[in-house]
């Protein structure tokens, strides 16, 4: 009997989103912290590296909720090198939700994954608003001076 493990699950919806969008994977190393896919399209290649919270923290105001994502020493090491290899980069973080059909997906670019590994961090917090149409990235000061991340990204 073959069992599923929980990060199937979120692996799994974010592998669903994209191949409902026509776009479709190469999985180039996998494991249950986090998952590697590369990717060809009609636009570009690019490789998307995904990790996910199986749930958020609901904030002190109604309807904030944030993820915490940590990364390893061998995720930093990995993303510094695909940065290097100059390469279109992503990073998809699923923020998972008791409910699953109410979890989130955000995207986040090369250029907001370098802000994140110059500030020396081996984690980084999303959180977003009910009603909001933008994720937030928190690189230190708080909500009002965290980066907005659009909240239809896919890729």
């Amino acid at each position: 009997m073959s069992k599923l493990k929980e990060a199937d699950f979120y692996y799994g919806a974010v592998l669903s989103t994209l191949f409902n969008n026509g776009i479709s994977p190469m999985l180039i190393e996998g494991g249950n912290d986090r998952q590697v896919y590369d990717f060809t399209t009609d636009c570009k290649d690019f490789r998307l590296f995904v990790k996910y919270r199986s749930s958020g923290r609901e904030g002190a105001k109604n309807g904030y909720m944030s993820w915490q994502f940590t990364f390893s020493d061998q995720d930093i090491k990995e993303l510094k090198q695909y940065i290097v290899d100059d390469r279109h980069l992503s990073l998809g973080l699923v923020c998972g939700d008791g409910t699953l059909n109410k979890s989130q997906y955000a995207v986040l670019h090369k250029e907001e994954i370098k802000k994140v590994l110059e500030a020396a961090k081996e984690s980084l917090t999303l959180s977003r608003m009910k009603g909001e149409r933008a994720f937030r990235l928190s690189l230190g000061g708080g909500r009002d001076s965290s980066e907005r991340i659009p909240s239809n990204r896919l890729f």
